[in-house]
Parts: structure tokens; sequence; C-alpha cells
């Protein structure tokens, strides 16, 4: 029996998406049994095969052919799931940049697309484009929807806990650049964003801890040059506000 094109797409997205939810890389055999499974939805719907030929691509860390399949997917089919799914990669990746321009694309055509929303809040977060987390947070709250992440809640939070200390925005988004470039140059995976407000006699210090994959070795080198940029850029105000990487503790 032969599976109707509809299953092969459904069973390929589940499987892909068992990967990405156990951490787990698909070694060669397995990328090559899924882009066959794949091929067989060639003939059917061109943006559908292209977008799941771009998930393949990125469980393969080939970020020149996932940008080149999901790129035709929206480019023949410029839907809610294409741009989803290619800021999903573009995630996974490690390209959050990226990920977060897409999102952003997306909402130009889709305004109050949930799926969009949600996926630019995330990316801003990690990016620490906090202004822009509160921004998305407060887009989705006219959609009403029946059920908001308690992840995606305490992101707002900590998003509100940075902006109560007053830091101008486009200290924040040059911060951002700087930590980006450093975390991409290096190969670290985000793990979670640590706040600690500490009262102080006058005021509060916060501090701002950004957890990685990195070992300690490479932690302290990013901290270094994290200081030595900030020190090149000597107009960033980041007031009360410490941040620096730390490794993650397993």
């Amino acid at each position: 029996m032969t599976l109707q094109p509809n299953t092969i797409e459904n069973q390929l997205i589940e499987e892909i998406c068992r990967y990405i939810s156990e951490d787990r890389t698909p070694s060669q055999f397995e990328i090559a049994r899924l882009k066959r499974e794949a091929a067989k939805l060639k003939n059917g719907n061109r943006a559908v095969y292209a977008a799941i030929m771009g998930m393949i691509a990125c469980l393969d860390n080939d970020i020149a052919e996932c940008k080149k399949h999901h790129e035709l997917a929206i480019l023949l089919d410029g839907s809610v799931e294409h741009y989803d799914s290619y800021c999903t990669s573009l995630y996974n990746l490690g390209r959050i940049q990226d990920a977060y321009l897409w999102a952003q694309k997306g909402l130009s055509i889709f305004p109050h697309a949930p799926k969009l929303i949600l996926s630019a809040l995330k990316s801003a977060y990690f990016l620490e484009l906090f202004d822009k987390v509160a921004e998305h947070y407060r887009a989705l709250i006219p959609l009403q929807l029946v059920d908001i992440d308690q992840q995606v809640q305490d992101f707002f939070q900590n998003a509100e806990i940075v902006l109560s200390m007053g830091i101008p925005e486009p200290s924040l988004h040059r911060l951002s650049d700087i930590l980006e470039s450093i975390r991409v140059k290096h190969g670290a995976d985000i793990k979670t964003i640590n706040l600690s407000l500490i009262p102080t006699e006058e005021t509060q210090e916060l501090f701002n801890w950004i957890e990685t994959s990195s070992n300690v070795d490479t932690t302290v080198e990013m901290n270094m040059e994290l200081c030595e940029m900030l020190a090149d850029q000597p107009d960033i105000d980041l007031g009360n506000m410490t941040v620096a990487f730390r490794a993650c503790r397993h």
C-alpha cells in the first residue's frame, strides 16, 4: 500500500519534530532516509516539499540548504505556516537574529498570527531585545488566546524587570548585537537567561546571566570579549545592570 502525500508529510514532520524535542542529531543514514521519503512529495505541493527539505537541512546543520529550501517554500506559498517553520529551523540552527527577522517579515503580512507573534517574542527574548518582548506580548492580549504558555509569561515578566531599570532602548539594541556576535562566533547555544535583582542602599542592581552550552574556558573568553567590546563603546548606557555569560549548570 502506497502512503498518500499528506500522510507522508505528516509523518515526516512528526519525525523531524521528535528529533528536535529529544535534542537528538540524526545520522547521515537517517538524513538520507528522510530525504528519500520527502522526495515522494516532490510532484505534489512544491511549497510543502521545499519546507520539509528545509527542516531536514536544519537537522543536518546545513544552513545554506535550510535557507534555500525554506525561502523557496515562502516564495511559492507565503503562508503563516511556512514563515513559522522557517523561523523554527533558523532558531534551532542558532541563527536567532535571522529567526527574528523572518518572524517580523511574516508579521508584516500576518500581524495577528499567534504563531508568528510567539516566534518573534521568543527570539526577541534570547536576543535580549526586552522592549520588543513586551511589545509582542502586548500584541497577544487582544487575540484573547485561551491559554498563554507559562514560559511566555515568564519571558514578559523578565522583560519588565529589565525595562524597569530605565536602560535606553538604543543601548539595549546595541548590547543585543554585541552579545549575539560573540555567541555566534563561539557556537554557543543559549540555555536560559537568569536575572538577579539585588537591592542596595540607594537603588537596585540587576545581574543578567546568559547561561550557554559553552564550557568554562570558552565562557571566560566570551566575557573578556564582551568587556572589550563594551569598553570600545562607552556611550552604551546599561545603568545598574551587569550582563555576563555563564556556563550552564548541569
